[in-house]
């Protein structure tokens, strides 16, 4: 008997395109779908699915600022889109992690995270990838 595999496609590589997403959503972060076009949702969904790590390199250029404004709105993000149910594998953790490490977390940043998701992993990941 032959086994069924799922197919599993590739994350995108993560590049201006996103970030201008990004910056779209950040200005419409009380809007519906966060002032996104049908295309851009699709785009954001395909992102979200990129490793920790590619999260972490497209974003070590950018300011603290930004880091933190992509935080709010790929939590609003999560809660708004259709389909974005992404639990521990969130690109918020890998973008929170950077910002401590950089000293620059927001000490309001995880109470407005708290505020605006049903993501019991955001901002910091599960207790056992901490440890």
């Amino acid at each position: 008997m032959s086994e069924v595999g799922s197919w599993q496609p590739d994350a995108p590589e993560l590049s201006d395109v996103h970030r201008n997403i990004l910056g779209v959503a950040i200005e419409a972060l009380d809007r519906p779908q966060l002032g996104l076009s049908a295309v851009q949702q699709g785009t954001i969904r395909q992102a979200v699915r990129a490793s920790a790590e590619s999260w972490t390199e497209f974003s070590q250029e950018q300011s603290s600022e930004t880091i933190a404004s992509w935080i709010r709105a790929l939590t609003r993000a999560e809660m708004v889109l259709e389909g974005l149910e992404l639990g521990a594998r969130s690109p918020v953790i890998a973008l929170a992690r950077l910002l401590k490490q950089r000293g620059d977390y927001p000490g309001d940043l995880t109470a407005w995270v708290k505020a605006n998701t049903d993501n019991r992993f955001l901002p910091y990941g599960s207790l056992s990838d901490r440890l």
